[in-house]
């Protein structure tokens, strides 16, 4: 059984580029080189590609040709930045494809450029008519480390098929002794010893059976036309199976690898989950051997696929089942074979996914140690190859991710940190490659998580400008690939972003349309796929967005509907799956903002009401994860808002109560992070409502103390980052209490 030769960096020993009008030619062309047995004295001889294989497996086919204007996807970048050669199949038809062009330019630019080999099919090489012309411009020119064209002429090892010329079996020699480090007589001897082995046992059999059977000739005869009969029987039921095999084995690569890639960016779930059940029959009916590392990675490659539409469809613990399989797999790989890029990325990858799923469960610390896992794969391959695009973006990738973590547990100068190596890799990718779709959506996201760090930290001119670069980022992005609704999705995100730092700083007009802006762009998609459970959490967060900016504006009555519309949407997604604590949050979100306009509405028992529901769901959150620094935060903020209420009905003692309990949780979250302005400006307003309850209580002396401490923190939050409007409010009130209560 053929397997892929451990060579550290490349999973495949070529890369066959071609025009799907000579598919024909790209189909013959691969299966020749993965079947081709290497001569035996060969074998194992030292060459610059390492010890030479048995056989040259795998090869990579190319997928058909994409239209005109699409630039190369990071999965075809990514196979021909892991493999030993190129092989372009030239004709009319590839001289004149700008795929194969581009394919050409990407591969010479790793500086491979002695590494590329050609076959002609079809044409002229160097003809004077361009619709005769064989070779792609790329081919007959050297390419600098940009990918520009330079004048300077490139050959390569070609193989002719055409007639009068090669043929098809001198040619596929001398691709293969460019593919192999050896000679091409050395080869070309190896067959023509082959095929005078195979005649001269023929001859010699023919010899011994003459006679032995020359007295048994008319018997022979007879026996002798039976055996051809069986033999052509058994040889076409081989070929039927082979071919049939062969065929299974097509299908299962194009729905694997390539209809997969081309579903991802559409978002039709349901179709995707058809897809999958189709390669998954199909790999059951071929039948495969755990020993086989190549169907084995397949596998592990359905399982990540099936696990990533399990969380998008809210099945977490459907994906994490789906993962943890993934994850074993991945591991034997990798304990085959150390050595094997492919199999330790595919380890990484794992990793992460089953982060992913943690986080969404409310599992800080079972995240975080896989995101550190993930990391102790992805640093030195990322440092054995600075020059490695993928490499380096999938570094980037791990560092975002242990920021988000890092975040969410209260440790924002840590997330910080995290955050701005993921920046500064993803700037220097976006400058290599401005042109990369996925590079660009990562800058987008750099942006937006120095932008929500910003505003953690009070300093709303520098979120506003973050996030405004995150939006140039996603906008060209989106340009680049319209049709793209992950790109969709998060142009929508990056309008919901500005709009609140807009929000914070008063411009509630600029922050209205930046949020009618978002939800025009999720109710699109929401309603192209409504089984799209994050598409529906984000039409969720649009609503709620929209709705407290109304409230801020005074329209309570447009506030309410908007709101309530969200909270059909976040209460049906909550009660699908009560495991997943991102919708449970969401759902605090509302109950909260929706008490907020009754309250504002004077309607203090439907306040009080929603204010309950939301802090029994956060209750139960941080029952789960008490490290969760948000989750504790939105547990002081609850209990703030039962103060409020509670002091709006002339409850004194109850709020008095709550609003010790969120002081007691909001000092133990300055004290671990004072630099998060959101926690410091909570205190503050609990400090005023305690003094609040004070004075109306008659202890003057407790009140004015309260009322200080408020004043001080408020002081301390406007002078450093005056811009924001409630502080400044806020600030102006609480002079006008302590000026009241000195009266």
């Amino acid at each position: 059984m053929a397997t892929a030769p451990e060579i550290d960096g490349f999973k495949y020993w070529a890369f066959i580029s071609y025009s799907h009008r000579d598919k024909k030619w790209g189909d013959w062309l691969h299966r020749s080189l993965e079947t081709y047995r290497v001569p035996k004295r060969l074998v194992g001889q030292a060459t610059r590609d390492g010890i030479r294989p048995n056989r040259l497996f795998p090869v990579f086919r190319d997928r058909e040709e994409l239209p005109v204007s699409a630039d190369l996807s990071g999965r075809v970048n990514e196979a021909l930045a892991e493999s030993r050669y190129l092989v372009v199949v030239c004709s009319p038809n590839s001289a004149q494809s700008l795929w194969v062009d581009q394919e050409i330019k990407f591969f010479k630019k790793l500086g491979r450029e002695d590494r590329v080999l050609s076959l002609i099919v079809g044409g002229e090489p160097h003809s004077s008519d361009s619709s005769k012309e064989c070779f792609p411009e790329a081919l007959m020119h050297r390419v600098d480390a940009d990918g520009i064209l330079l004048p300077e002429r490139s050959e390569s090892i070609a193989g002719d098929v055409r007639e009068g010329k090669d043929g098809k079996l001198n040619a596929k020699l001398k691709l293969l002794a460019g593919l192999l480090d050896v000679k091409f007589d050395a080869l070309k001897q190896r067959e023509h010893e082959r095929r005078h082995r195979q005649f001269a046992g023929i001859t010699s059999a023919a010899l011994v059976l003459a006679a032995t059977m020359s007295g048994v000739a008319g018997y022979a005869v007879l026996q002798e036309r039976e055996a051809k009969k069986q033999r052509r029987l058994a040889l076409a039921q081989e070929r039927r199976a082979n071919a049939a095999r062969q065929n299974a084995e097509e299908i299962l690569n194009y729905l694997l690898n390539q209809l997969s890639g081309k579903l991802e960016p559409i978002g039709h779930l349901d179709i995707v989950e058809d897809v999958q059940k189709q390669v998954e029959t199909y790999y059951k009916n071929l039948g495969f051997s755990d020993r086989d590392p190549n169907a084995a990675n397949n596998w592990a490659t359905l399982l990540q696929q099936e696990g990533d539409r399990l969380l998008a469809q809210g099945d977490l613990n459907g994906a994490k089942a789906k993962y943890e399989e993934k994850l074993a797999i991945a591991r034997k790989l990798v304990e085959q074979a150390p050595g094997e890029f492919a199999w330790q990325r595919s380890l990484s990858v794992a990793y992460e996914s089953l982060g992913d799923v943690l986080m969404s469960q409310g599992d800080l610390d079972g995240a975080k140690a896989q995101f550190q896992r993930e990391l102790e794969i992805r640093l030195p391959l990322a440092e054995k190859d600075p020059a490695n695009g993928a490499r380096q973006r999938d570094l980037s990738v791990c560092y975002k991710r242990l920021g988000d973590v890092l975040k969410a547990q209260g440790d924002l100068s840590g997330a910080k940190a995290e955050f701005e190596h993921y920046l500064e890799i993803t700037q220097k990718l976006v400058t290599k490659e401005p042109d990369n779709a996925m590079w660009e959506d990562d800058l987008f996201i750099a942006w937006v998580m120095a932008g929500d760090v910003a505003s953690a930290q009070g300093d709303l001119a520098r979120a506003k400008t973050d996030y405004q670069e995150s939006l140039d980022a996603i906008q060209k992005t989106v340009q680049l690939e319209p049709g793209d609704t992950r790109w969709q999705r998060n142009l929508m995100a990056s309008y919901n972003r500005l709009g609140d730092a807009l929000k914070a700083l008063g411009d509630l007009n600029g922050a209205k349309l930046q949020y009618e802006n978002g939800l025009k762009v999720i109710d699109r998609l929401a309603k192209q796929d409504p089984t799209n459970s994050g598409w529906q959490c984000d039409l969720f967060v649009s609503y709620d967005v929209l709705s407290s900016l109304l409230l801020a504006k005074g329209n309570l009555g447009e506030a309410k509907a908007q709101c309530l519309d969200g909270l059909a949407i976040i209460q049906k997604l909550a009660n699908q799956d009560p495991d997943n604590t991102t919708w449970q949050y969401n759902l605090w979100d509302c109950h909260e903002d929706l008490g907020d306009i009754c309250r504002a509405q004077k309607d203090f028992d439907n306040a009080l009401a929603e204010y309950q529901a939301a802090f029994d769901i956060i209750q139960k959150l941080v029952g789960r994860d008490p490290g969760n620094g948000d989750w504790q935060h939105s547990l002081a903020v609850a209990h703030q808002k039962l103060g409020d209420v509670s002091l709006d009905r002339n409850e004194l003692v109850s709020a008095k109560a709550e609003y010790q309990n969120a002081l007691v949780v909001l000092q133990g979250l300055v004290k671990k992070d004072p630099g998060n302005t959101d926690y410091q400006y909570n205190l503050s307003g609990v400090y005023k409502g305690l003094g609040v309850v004070e004075k109306a209580q008659g202890d003057i002396t407790n009140a004015g103390q309260n009322f200080r401490a408020s004043l001080d923190i408020l002081a301390q939050l406007t002078q450093s980052h005056g811009e924001h409007i409630d502080w400044k409010a806020d600030l102006e009130s609480v002079r006008e209490l302590l000026a009241d209560l000195k009266r």
